[in-house]
């Protein structure tokens, strides 16, 4: 298993995305601004997550994304799979072979469980488990560090 860069921006722009809900439309320049990602590349990555069903693009004055369906609906699986495709989780991060993982039976064996583990915690864990709600913060999600959303400035 194996997740690109495009799927970390990805998950960190719909938790963006998400945890600004008074917003109608978020804009890829605040986007871009708030978590360092090139505005470039995270079109293209919008442009995937719109086709996954996942966001809503709005051209012209006043666009940006919004969610497609509410955050409570939203898993780490379809954002991950929107951008990188069902494969991802079948990609093995270590760079073995397929021929490799046949000469190491328990090996893959063990890969193969820690695989599905990994695989379910992203099937079951919703978008809106990666911020706080109003009743478990003194935050609200506007008011969440930037670091929340921007690991570099940790």
């Amino acid at each position: 298993m194996h997740f690109s860069k495009a799927s970390t921006y990805g998950i960190r722009s719909v938790a963006y995305i998400a945890a600004h809900k008074e917003k109608d439309v978020v804009s890829i320049r605040e986007l871009s601004e708030q978590l360092d990602i090139p505005a470039a590349f995270l079109t293209k990555v919008m442009q995937r997550l719109a086709s996954g069903y996942i966001v809503k693009t709005m051209r012209g004055h006043g666009g940006g994304v919004s969610l497609d369906k509410p955050s409570s609906e939203i898993t780490l699986k379809e954002i991950i799979t929107a951008i990188d495709g069902e494969e991802a989780f079948d990609r093995f991060w270590l760079g073995l072979s397929e021929k490799h993982m046949e000469l190491v039976p328990e090996f893959r064996a063990k890969w193969q469980n820690l695989n599905n583990n990994i695989s379910d915690f992203f099937s079951n864990t919703r978008l809106t488990e990666l911020y706080p709600s109003e009743e478990k913060s003194e935050h609200k999600p506007i008011d969440l560090p930037a670091s929340f959303f921007n690991p570099y400035l940790r």
